[in-house]
């Protein structure tokens, strides 16, 4: 049983910090997500302040020119009780490659030339043109055969993402890939007894992501095409309705009811009409599943048999109620949502301006924030 830990004080309107974090920006495929923590004087990591924007237009759009940029982002932060403009971000998720690699090296040491090489030997690409960041995910003294995540971005991609935040008035101390703050938000909300093999399944509006964490590890991050935005145009489909519509129906009714189901005692949520979605949703789901099982596969496989031993939630899908306990029921494996993941820390921001704590969205922006904060991660 793995449990958050017992930080939760909410609404802790004053909260005097002894250390301000950098701000976390996450571009995700359709809002701005920012987020700042501090240190408060018990020494914990409560959150200062947190807000989200909407794209008006494309995501691409948005980040072609800091003249578009840079308004947003200085009246987001000059508003909403941001602290200083140094930033921790990420690339667009749509700009990097992560690749599971495998390599020969010596005995316990890690061989960048024996990964390039392994890794020139996968792509079909001019190396030099790309910048190339490693984590590794297996090494040992008694065998040569090696495993890590590469993470490969374009070099002129890195270098138009940094002038623009540049441009935009902020100052970037780390880029940093998405998982890796994955890894740092769970870490904050688990208990150091519960860093074992922990899948995280991050839900996009196009895409997802899973993500295996095993100790302190990164053991895989795996892109889906699979998210909220498809998931829905098949659900419409079946159902002859509009996006607009099934949305609607679905949040709701779920696909769930009875003693579990999360829905508020006023919701017209209908029993009937919670089943018939989810046997519409099943077809679809059975793709994720498939998926999951390959995961699972590989997580064992490189744990000496040992299975995930918690499944969380995040990102859109996440929020409709009864996903998390199909999925458990299909894949024998206990799952959690992190509908909230800000919502587990002490923080200032008032009620007429929380509302983005009890979002999964802002998981990543999350992570990204708490660097530097951490002693781990």
């Amino acid at each position: 049983m793995i449990t958050l830990k017992p930080i939760t004080r909410h609404f802790q309107k004053y909260v005097s910090f002894l250390e301000i974090g950098s701000i976390g920006i996450d571009f995700t495929e359709d809002k701005i997500n920012l987020v700042q923590f501090g240190k408060s004087q018990d020494g914990e990591i409560a959150l200062k302040s947190a807000f989200c924007i909407p794209y008006t237009s494309t995501r691409e759009e948005i980040l072609s020119s800091p003249k578009t940029l840079r308004p947003i982002l200085q009246k987001a932060i000059k508003e909403n009780g941001f602290t200083g403009k140094s930033v921790v971000t990420s690339m667009p998720s749509s700009d990097v490659r992560i690749l599971s690699i495998n390599y020969t090296s010596p005995k316990s040491k890690v061989d960048s030339e024996s990964l390039l090489k392994a890794l020139s030997d996968r792509i079909d690409e001019n190396l030099s043109e790309y910048v190339i960041d490693y984590l590794p995910v297996r090494t040992s003294d008694t065998d040569e055969e090696k495993l890590a995540l590469v993470a490969l971005v374009k070099k002129e991609l890195v270098i138009t993402y940094l002038e623009l935040l540049r441009l935009s008035g902020l100052t970037v101390e780390a880029l940093e890939i998405r998982p890796a703050a994955v890894k740092r938000l769970i870490y904050s909300l688990v208990e150091p007894d519960d860093y074992r093999n922990l899948l995280v399944i991050n839900f996009g509006s196009n895409k997802s992501y899973l993500t295996i964490i095993s100790g302190r590890r990164l053991l895989l991050d795996q892109e889906l095409n699979f998210g909220a935005d498809s998931f829905i145009k098949k659900m419409s489909s079946v159902l002859e309705m509009s996006n607009e519509s099934t949305i609607d129906l679905i949040l709701k009714h779920g696909f769930e009811f009875g003693e579990s189901n999360q829905l508020p005692e006023t919701s017209y949520a209908d029993e009937n009409v919670a089943k018939t979605l989810l046997d519409i949703a099943k077809p679809i789901l059975s793709e994720l599943i498939e998926e999951i099982n390959r995961v699972l596969i590989f997580a064992a496989s490189e744990n000496q048999g040992k299975s995930i031993s918690k499944i969380f939630l995040l990102g859109s899908v996440s929020n409709w109620n009864g996903i998390d306990s199909y999925l458990e029921n299909k894949l024998k494996i206990n799952v959690e949502i992190l509908n909230s993941p800000l919502k587990s820390f002490s923080n200032s921001i008032s009620e007429s301006n929380g509302d983005y704590i009890y979002t999964p969205h802002m998981a990543v922006a999350a992570g990204l924030a708490m660097r530097g904060l951490i002693t781990y991660g």
